[in-house]
């Protein structure tokens, strides 16, 4: 009776352990996927990486990058209240897309042989940049004074690029939160404007490294040698 007793809680904790193991392989971590036909994918360098079911990212030679989105942290929209106007906004959004898409474009031409056009409508591939999250820690805001600011880090992001197909269809995405630290040192700088721009560059130009790196393993695009 003793010996059954003891089957059958071997078995119900089996049972149980594989019914977790199953649940656990079914759940992912919460991220706006871009498409519910998106699964993931070897995520390289990235924090996550989708692909479209059963497929890789097609081959192409020609891309066309849309205007980048920019979003602020309900983290630096909660603690600047009070201190930005619709113009500080306006500006954050405007140059922190301008930079992604600097970064994205000059760094897949430099480092593929991918052309990039301003026409969409000759592209095999179109780049949907965002940058989500974004928090700064440095001054970025119109506000007077001649208050110093000092900072380790000049904040952090999420990275969300997805590449659609020129009719829309979503064939891959890549997600990655980072902290733009291009200071590399345990000592306070003295950041402003200037300084945000330049470390947060930075850590989109590694953004655009990785997303390189990861094409050109997978053979999406051509190398940048080749004729």
């Amino acid at each position: 009776m003793q010996q059954s007793t003891l089957s059958r809680g071997v078995t119900l904790a089996c049972v149980l352990a594989a019914a977790l193991a199953l649940s656990a392989c079914s759940q992912r971590p919460y991220i706006p996927v871009a498409d519910e036909t998106l699964e993931p994918a070897a995520k390289g360098n990235f924090d996550f990486v989708f692909v479209a079911e059963g497929e890789r990212i097609p081959r192409f030679d020609t891309v066309f990058v849309e205007p980048a989105e920019v979003t602020l942290s309900e983290y630096w929209l909660r603690e600047h209240r009070g201190d930005y106007t619709d113009r500080d906004l306006e500006r954050i959004h405007r140059e922190y897309a301008r930079l992604l898409e600097e970064a994205l474009k000059e760094g897949l031409m430099k480092q593929t042989g991918v052309t990039v056009t301003g026409n969409r409508e000759e592209a095999d591939l179109v780049l949907a940049p965002r940058l989500r999250d974004l928090n700064i820690y440095g001054p970025d805001l119109s506000v007077p004074g001649i208050t110093r600011h000092y900072t380790q880090d000049a904040g952090n992001a999420t990275f969300d690029l997805v590449l659609r197909t020129p009719e829309g269809e979503a064939l891959a995405q890549f997600v990655d939160h980072r902290e733009a630290d291009g200071l590399m040192t345990n000592r306070l700088e003295w950041t402003s404007r200037a300084t945000n721009y330049r470390h947060f560059r930075q850590l989109m130009e590694h953004w655009t490294r990785n997303l390189t790196q990861y094409l050109l393993i997978g053979g999406a695009v051509p190398s940048a040698e080749a004729p």
